[in-house]
């Protein structure tokens, strides 16, 4: 590489290896993977061919080439060897443009910092720029909750002092303090936090913005669901991991994801432990959202509070689980069925929350357009026998309808039965039962025993198998009227899986009354809605031109604190 001439602006260029024809992403691939020079360069091509740029990474792993944890050890490694600006720009954060101002102020004035000229003067957002930061250094980023701070902390030290340095003593874990700065690379604000809690720092990232809230929700005992969150009812249970004690810490931070989890209206939360940090996400309106972030060592400690309360093996590590916990928040009960899977990092843990006295949403509210709620309301709901499916992909509100139907037809003047795996709503007027497939009663079980009940309405959770497949239709056959939830894509797959699992043809034909097929669509935030011109991707996608529009308003959230920032 030549030598720039004096006065010329410092070129950002990316490392070569010592050949220089070959990038050093390129050379790190070949050496750390098992990609071959060959698949490098078909990715390559695909790169060039793309309409909107992706980097090479994110390439490799939609071919296949490259799974998502060598993704994250790469991109460690890679970006470890650029400079912040160039992170930037491989994260998309940074155009040539910003490059270029920053660049130019670079060169005006020498001592400025890269946070100076790309936060300060707003090339990048404070967050972006901590991001890659944490990457070139492998510095931890932390999203400060003040539910977890140990508040005994800021008794150590004054709030004026670390209002005024952005700092916030989080936890002590392993005789080690984590703190979150805005600035973890000032090695003299460390050297003194360690001088004064006598404990080495682990200094992580975190935005200002966040750090200083922290500090006055736990400062003015304001925490989101601090005392809620106490009310959370769990059995007293002395957990032990490996013989020590679980800290309060972990049932501290399980409390406070369920609290958040519960009053953000999520339907599952996702406990992920990643190599170097654990990730919290949640499920709202069929989509996942970013929670929290948390240090990677206290994934034992998690995993191990939810298994005690769900009545898991303690123990076992190796195998996948199951289990359930019932829990008290806010007045209202809450059904949460746990899954933990064996990971290569530590024990991914995802709870289902099934709110049991959430509010049915009437037949009209369910967003039916107006001849399919007449047939349904007209029509099907008024015959007095047949099997009615409702059909879905997990997640698509299949139960929420069939509650709707059940809620629509009860005048007392019916008895209706019901078999759920678990219970996920509590229906006045009817006589509910929860099957387990381990302990029974099963599916089967429980719809035997129903036909001696003299219902009139018959409601089976989901059809699985076979035998309450054959049920179902016998039960519909004999003058019952039979809801069911049933795993398709469409209603037409729906006889082909009757068929398919062993249900006579004539006996399908002769009992089947209605096949509802549907889909969870997501609503603009109407808080934050504004008007909205769609892009000539998204006119093809719908299939429609710009005549088709004419009169019709398009709205697009723009992201507030009522959606979380998801428009």
């Amino acid at each position: 590489m030549e030598s720039p001439s004096p006065g010329a602006s410092p070129r950002l260029e990316k490392p070569r290896t010592e050949s220089g024809n070959r990038s050093e992403l390129d050379a790190l691939l070949l050496r750390e993977t098992t990609l071959t020079e060959e698949q490098l360069e078909r990715a390559h091509k695909v790169a060039a061919r793309l309409r909107t740029p992706k980097p090479m990474l994110a390439v490799l792993v939609e071919l296949g080439q490259l799974t998502r944890q060598e993704h994250e050890r790469i991109s460690r490694l890679y970006k470890a060897r650029l400079e912040i600006p160039q992170i930037l720009q491989e994260d998309g954060a940074l155009d040539e443009e910003g490059l270029k101002v920053y660049r130019e102020a670079k060169e005006a004035n020498p001592v400025l910092t890269d946070r100076q000229i790309l936060v300060d003067g707003k090339l990048v957002t404070e967050e972006q720029y901590l991001r890659a930061l944490s990457a070139k250094h492998d510095i931890p980023y932390l999203e400060p909750e003040a539910a977890l701070v140990e508040e005994s902390l800021l008794r150590k030290v004054s709030v004026p002092y670390l209002r005024h340095h952005q700092v916030l003593p989080y936890r002590v874990l392993d005789d080690m303090l984590t703190v979150a700065m805005a600035d973890p690379l000032d090695k003299r604000l460390v050297h003194e936090l360690e001088g004064m809690y006598k404990l080495p720092v682990r200094a992580c990232c975190a935005p200002s913005k966040a750090i200083l809230r922290a500090l006055d929700q736990v400062t003015n005992q304001s925490r989101p669901g601090a005392e809620e969150t106490a009310a959370i009812k769990y059995r007293e249970i002395r957990e032990v991991e490996d013989g020590e004690e679980i800290g309060a810490e972990a049932v501290r931070i399980v409390d406070h994801i369920l609290y958040r989890a519960v009053q953000m209206g999520a339907s599952d939360i996702h406990i992920e432990p990643r190599e170097t940090k654990i990730e919290v996400r949640v499920r709202v309106d069929g989509v996942l959202q970013h929670l929290t972030e948390l240090p990677a060592d206290f994934a034992p400690r998690i995993a191990a509070r939810i298994k005690v309360l769900c009545n898991a093996d303690l123990a076992e590590r190796r195998l996948h689980q199951d289990g359930r916990i019932f829990v008290r928040v806010d007045g209202k009960g809450v059904d949460l069925r746990v899954s933990t899977y064996a990971s290569v990092y530590g024990e991914t843990v995802v709870i289902r929350l099934l709110d049991r006295q959430r509010g049915f949403i009437p037949l009209e509210g369910l967003g039916f357009e107006p001849r399919i709620l007449q047939v349904l309301r007209d029509v099907v709901l008024r015959a007095s026998s047949g099997l009615v499916l409702v059909t879905g992909p997990t997640g698509s509100g299949k139960t929420t309808t069939l509650y709707s139907f059940v809620d629509s037809l009860l005048d007392g003047s019916l008895k209706v039965i019901t078999c759920e795996d678990p219970v996920e709503y509590v229906l006045d007027g009817t006589t509910q039962c929860s099957v387990n497939a381990k302990t029974g009663p099963t599916f089967a079980d429980s719809l035997r025993a129903m036909m001696r009940q003299d219902p009139d309405i018959i409601v089976v959770g989901e059809i699985r198998d076979r035998v309450t497949a054959q049920l179902a239709v016998e039960a519909a056959l004999t003058g019952h009227k039979v809801f069911s939830s049933f795993h398709t894509e469409d209603s037409v797959s729906a006889v082909i899986r009757l068929l398919e699992m062993g249900v006579e043809p004539f006996l399908v034909s002769s009992t089947l009354s209605c096949i509802l097929a549907q889909r969870l669509v997501r609503k603009t935030c109407s808080k934050c809605k504004r008007p909205a011109r769609l892009s000539r991707k998204d006119l093809r996608y719908l299939g429609i031109t710009r005549q088709d529009l004419k009169g019709i308003t398009v709205g697009q959230g723009a992201g507030c604190g009522h959606c979380n920032g998801t428009g």
